[in-house]
C-alpha cells in the first residue's frame, strides 16, 4: 500500500500538540475497510500520499488522520471535476456575454452541446474514475463525519456537493453516449531524390524516381470524420467518412510495381454500422450490422501497413472494412465471434477497391512474394466475400488461448504454380502465458489451404509458426527472443511484418532477438533476424540462402513537445543457392523529428538515405543511392 497524503504527519502533530498526553484519539483497526478505500482513492489519482509518494499501509492510524484525508480528497475531487467541466463550458472572458440558459429539464446549453463533440477521447474514462471516487468518499464521509466536523468541515454541505458533482458527472456521461463527433485532418508531402542518378528502392518497395525532391514532390491530404450516436438504452451507431487523395494512393500499391501519382480527391464510407445486443435463448449476443471494421490476428486477418513512412491510425491498426454482420457471445469463460461479409463492395467513389482482401502489398493475400532476387509468384487477386469464426478461452489471468477459421471466396482464377483457385481457407491458433512473473511466452500458428470449390489445390508447405519469449527486467529493460518459420506457399489476408522492403516474407525460417531499453529521456530499440531458406528443393528462397536483418533506433525525448530520433535498418543477403552466391545489400538510415504543436496537433519530419546494392540480381543490378523526405502534419478534433 501507499502513504496517506502530503504533509499528513505535520498536520496531525499540530492538531494534537500540547494535549497528546491528556487525550489520545482512538486508532482505526488495521483491517478496517477505510484503509482500502484510501488506497483506492490514491490509485484513482485523487490522493497523492506523503511527499515521497508512499503510504505506510495498514499501520495504526487515528480517525482524525482519516478525516484530514477525506477533507483533502473532497477538495481534490472538486478540482478534478472542475477540470472536466471546463472542457465543455465556454472559457470566461473579462466581460462575459450573457449565455443562453438551459430550459427546464435540460442539462447543457446549446454551446455546451457543441463542445461535447470536441472534448478529449479519454474524458469518459476520467468520468468513470471520478464516479468511483465519489462513491468511496461518500462512504468515508459518513463513517468519519464527527471527526470531519471537529476539523471545521461542514459534512452535510460536503455531501450535498458530492451529490451535485455526481449528478453532473452522470449528465456528462449520458450526453457523451448520445452523439459524439470526432475526426482528423492529415497533410503529407513526400518526395525522393537520386544521389547518384540511379534508381534505388524504398521501404515501401517502391522505386525512387531520378531527379530532386521538388521534381518528385507529391502532396496528399485526407479528412476523416467520425460520428457516434446512442440509439436507445443499448443500441448505438458508428459512421466514418474519409475524404482525400490518400486513399487511392495507398490502395493501388502493389509490392513490386510503381505507386501511381496522387490522384484527385476521392471519398469513401469507411464505416456505417449499428451495434445492438440481442437475446438468443436467454443469452445476450452482441450484434453489429452494416459496414464495419474487422481484424483477428496478423497471421490470419490483418490489413497490411501499406506505408512505412507515415502514421495514420485507420491504416496502421490492421482493420479491414467490410459489408456484412458480426456477432459475439460469451458462454462462461469462452467468447465466440462470428462474421460474414462482402469485401468487393467496399470501394472509393472512383471505384478503387482499395480495402478489400486483394493481392499485393495493399491487401493480401499474395502467394507469395518471392524474395526480390527471384521475382514474384502470381497473386491471388481480390476476394468477393469472406466469413469466419473465432474462439477465445479464458484460462485465468496468466494464460490466454484463442483460435479462428476464415474462408474467402473469389471468381475462378489461375494461380501459378497450382492451377485454378476460387477459395482460400485459413486456420489459426494463439497462446499467451505469464506463468512466471515478468516472463511472457507466446505462440502463433496458422495454415492456409487453396481450394477450387471443395477440392484442395494446395495444402502443403502452407503454414506459419511464430514463437517468442520475453522477459521484463523492470520498467526500463525488456529482452525477447523467438523463432519463426513461414513456409513457401503460406498465404493469408494478414500482415506478419517485413524484412527491409520485402513485406509479408515467406519461405524463411530462423531466430529473432529484440531489446527495448529506456535510459531517462532516451529510449533504445534494437532487433535482429537471422534466417535461411526452407529445405524444400523447389523453394523460392534456396535452402542454403541466408538473410540477416538488423534494425536499431534511438529516440531522445528532448522536451515535452520535441522528440528526435535516428535509426538504421539493414538487410544482408547471401544467396548461395538461388543466385550463385550473390550478396545484395539494403541500408536505410533515417533522421526524424516529431514536434507536438498542441495537444491534438503533431508535425513529423523525416529524411532517409537509401544505400542499395543489387549485386546484379535485382533493381538494375548495381549500386544506387537515394533520399526519401516526408513531412506529415496531423490534427485531431
Amino acid at each position: 500500500m501507499k502513504r496517506l497524503l502530503i504533509g499528513l504527519g505535520v498536520a496531525i502533530a499540530i492538531t494534537f500538540a500540547g494535549s497528546a498526553r491528556a487525550q489520545v484519539p482512538p486508532d482505526v483497526p488495521s483491517g478496517h475497510w477505510a484503509y482500502d478505500a484510501i488506497a483506492e482513492l490514491m490509485e484513482l489519482g485523487v490522493l497523492k500520499g506523503y511527499p515521497d509518494g508512499t503510504f505506510k499501509g495498514k499501520v495504526p492510524m487515528t480517525r482524525y488522520e482519516f478525516a484530514i484525508a477525506i477533507r483533502d480528497a473532497i477538495a481534490a475531487l472538486r478540482q478534478q471535476i472542475d477540470e472536466v467541466r471546463s472542457q465543455i463550458r465556454p472559457t470566461p472572458t473579462p466581460q462575459p456575454q450573457p449565455q443562453p440558459q438551459p430550459q427546464r429539464g435540460e442539462v447543457f446549453t446549446a454551446e455546451e452541446r457543441a463542445k461535447l463533440g470536441r472534448i478529449p477521447a479519454d474524458t469518459a474514462d476520467r468520468l468513470q474514475k471520478l464516479e468511483e471516487a465519489i462513491a468511496r468518499i461518500n462512504r468515508l464521509a459518513t463513517e468519519f463525519q464527527d471527526e470531519m466536523a471537529s476539523l471545521g468541515v461542514d459534512v452535510e454541505s460536503a455531501k450535498r456537493d458530492l451529490a451535485s458533482l455526481r449528478r453532473r458527472v452522470e449528465a456528462i456521461e449520458e450526453e457523451l453516449k448520445r452523439v459524439r463527433i470526432t475526426g482528423d485532418v492529415t497533410f503529407v508531402a513526400r518526395g525522393t531524390n537520386s544521389i547518384d542518378n540511379k534508381t534505388a528502392v524504398d521501404l515501401n518497395a517502391q522505386p525512387t524516381a531520378p531527379g530532386g525532391l521538388l521534381g518528385n514532390l507529391e502532396v496528399l491530404h485526407e479528412l476523416g470524420l467520425n460520428i457516434s450516436s446512442k440509439l436507445g438504452e443499448t443500441a448505438s451507431a458508428d459512421v466514418s467518412l474519409v475524404v482525400g487523395n490518400w486513399l487511392p494512393y495507398l490502395g493501388s500499391a502493389s509490392q513490386f510495381a510503381a505507386r501511381p501519382a496522387a490522384t484527385n480527391t476521392d471519398i469513401v464510407l469507411w464505416k456505417a454500422a449499428v451495434n445492438a445486443p440481442i437475446s438468443v435463448f436467454g443469452t445476450e449476443v452482441g450484434l453489429t450490422i452494416g459496414r464495419f471494421e474487422n481484424r483477428i490476428s496478423p497471421l490470419t486477418l490483418w490489413r497490411p501497413d501499406v506505408d512505412v513512412y507515415t502514421t495514420i491510425d485507420r491504416y496502421d491498426n490492421g482493420y479491414y472494412s467490410m459489408d456484412g454482420a458480426k456477432a459475439t457471445v460469451g458462454i462462461g469463460s469462452v467468447q465466440i465471434g462470428l462474421f460474414a461479409a462482402r469485401n468487393s463492395s467496399v470501394t472509393t467513389n472512383n471505384g478503387g477497391n482499395f480495402m478489400s482482401l486483394n493481392g499485393g502489398i495493399g491487401g493480401t493475400p499474395n502467394i507469395a512474394a518471392a524474395h526480390p532476387a527471384t521475382g514474384t509468384v502470381a497473386g491471388i487477386g481480390a476476394f468477393d466475400s469472406s466469413a469466419g469464426a473465432t474462439v477465445d478461452i479464458n484460462l485465468g489471468e496468466k494464460v490466454s488461448l484463442s483460435g479462428e477459421v476464415i474462408t474467402a471466396k473469389l471468381g475462378t482464377i489461375n494461380v501459378a504454380p497450382f492451377g485454378n483457385v476460387n477459395r482460400l481457407n485459413v486456420y489459426g491458433g494463439h497462446l499467451k502465458a505469464n506463468l512466471i512473473d515478468r516472463l511472457t511466452i507466446t505462440a502463433d500458428y496458422a495454415q492456409s489451404d487453396l481450394l477450387l470449390q471443395e477440392s484442395n489445390v494446395n495444402n502443403k508447405d502452407n503454414w506459419a509458426l511464430l514463437v517468442g519469449v520475453g522477459y521484463n527486467f523492470g520498467e526500463n529493460l525488456t529482452l525477447s527472443a523467438g523463432y519463426r518459420e513461414v513456409r513457401p506457399y503460406f498465404a493469408a489476408p494478414g500482415y506478419w511484418g517485413r524484412i527491409g522492403y520485402w513485406h509479408n516474407p515467406t519461405d524463411i525460417k530462423g531466430a529473432d532477438v529484440a531489446l527495448a531499453w529506456k535510459l531517462g529521456s532516451i529510449a533504445i530499440d534494437a532487433k535482429g533476424g537471422f534466417y535461411k531458406g526452407s529445405d524444400r528443393p523447389a523453394s523460392f528462397v534456396g535452402k542454403d540462402d541466408e538473410i540477416t536483418h538488423i534494425a536499431a533506433g534511438v529516440l531522445w525525448n528532448a522536451s515535452e513537445k520535441l522528440n528526435l530520433n535516428v535509426s538504421y535498418e539493414g538487410v544482408l543477403w547471401n544467396l548461395k543457392t538461388s543466385a550463385a552466391g550473390a550478396k545484395p545489400v539494403e541500408n536505410y538510415v533515417t533522421l526524424g523529428v516529431d514536434y507536438k504543436v498542441s495537444d491534438n496537433a503533431l508535425l513529423k519530419l523525416l529524411y532517409q538515405v537509401v544505400d542499395f546494392d543489387g549485386k546484379g540480381v535485382w533493381w538494375g543490378g548495381g549500386k544506387a543511392k537515394a533520399g526519401v523526405a516526408v513531412a506529415q502534419f496531423g490534427v485531431k478534433f
